[in-house]
């Protein structure tokens, strides 16, 4: 059954901008950001006032941000960098060095699904790519810049980053208000069923048990949890 069309449309442009393990692990890098901050909040306000409580959640969020910012700068920055090496593989090609670019390749297509078929599958890809290379001209290739699909890529490492706040802050702000040890387990509940979802699906994904690779990446954030708490203590 086809995808209704707003929800095929995020898909591709998931597909478009991350690579399969890149997305979830920006959300867990956010998530992973949220919990631990949560959990040591005691240890940064004496008082806990609601006061407090906001101004702690307005820094959350700033860090997410930060963090979500520093990964899209990043994505740009590796952007400008595969661009670049793509021209010099072009100029390396025309100067005869096919060998060297044969083994760039191999390694690269070693890590995609090109790297899971036969070998005379590969070579035949192999071959397609260095003839491309070599028909391209040096003189129509572009110094290598920031292109919009580099900022859309960037802006949605920042979204994913900052996604699991989206979910969690406004929850641990409203129960903060009637008990905070409730709104920082009520996070630590959601954050754990957070990451079963991601064990879950990477046993769907792996033909693995689904439930226990679910109850495994629990069981890491029970971790990440209770180191809070020791160093929070």
């Amino acid at each position: 059954m086809p995808l209704p069309s707003p929800l095929q449309k995020i898909k591709n442009a998931i597909a478009r901008y991350f690579s399969p393990v890149d997305w979830p692990w920006e959300i867990i890098s956010g998530l992973i950001i949220i919990l631990l901050l949560i959990n040591n909040f005691k240890t940064f306000s004496k008082e806990q006032t609601t006061l407090d409580v906001v101004v702690f959640c307005l820094i959350m969020i700033a860090v997410n941000f930060l963090w979500g910012s520093v990964d899209g700068l990043m994505y740009v920055f590796t952007s400008l960098l595969e661009k670049g090496r793509y021209n010099k593989m072009v100029t390396t090609l025309k100067t005869g060095a096919k060998n060297t670019i044969r083994e760039t390749l191999a390694n690269d297509l070693d890590k995609t699904i090109i790297g899971m078929t036969d070998k005379h599958t590969a070579q035949q890809v192999m071959q397609m790519l260095l003839d491309a290379i070599a028909a391209t001209d040096i003189a129509a290739l572009k110094k290598p810049s920031i292109s919009r699909d580099d900022i859309n890529g960037a802006l949605l490492h920042v979204f994913f980053v900052f996604s699991p706040g989206i979910v969690i802050l406004p929850i641990f702000l409203g129960l903060s208000f009637k008990s905070l040890d409730w709104a920082i387990w009520s996070s630590n509940i959601i954050g754990s069923m957070i990451f079963f979802a991601f064990g879950y699906k990477l046993g769907s994904c792996t033909n693995r048990n689904k439930i226990l690779t679910g109850a495994a990446f629990m069981l890491i954030d029970l971790m990440i949890v209770a180191l809070a708490i020791i160093i929070g203590a």
